[in-house]
């Protein structure tokens, strides 16, 4: 038997036009080049996230609720701690070329940042 509820959500645009994103890979991944248009969108729940049973698709490794405050200030310490860094081990270990595709397994960089900074 299945158990599933379905719950109503309201979604609505937060930006009135589409923001253009690209992430240049490097040699990496092939010089890889993602160029998208995209809306941010804000989902509202209609109860709180620890009342609801969320079904995950499998490319999604591992999720954390969190407060917008504490999602600000996880981007900010992101963006001081680690793009200076970063940017000088891509450009060692690639031959001084420009990479701006992530680390193995990071997930906060700085292209996605950027977006999650306009929709704050």
């Amino acid at each position: 038997s299945n158990n599933s509820i379905s719950i109503h959500v309201a979604i609505q645009n937060i930006t009135q036009y589409p923001l253009y994103y690209i992430r240049h890979y490097g040699p990496r991944l092939d010089n890889r080049i993602d160029s998208q248009l995209t809306y941010l969108w804000l989902a509202r729940l209609p109860k709180r996230h620890d009342e609801i049973q969320i079904k995950l698709d499998d490319e999604v490794a591992d999720h954390k609720w969190i407060s917008l405050e504490e999602f600000s200030d996880w981007i900010e310490a992101d963006a001081r701690d680690h793009d200076k860094e970063k940017e000088e081990h891509n450009l060692r270990h690639h031959g001084g070329k420009k990479d701006d595709g992530p680390p193995s397994g990071d997930f906060c960089h700085h292209t996605i940042r950027s977006l999650y900074a306009k929709g704050l």
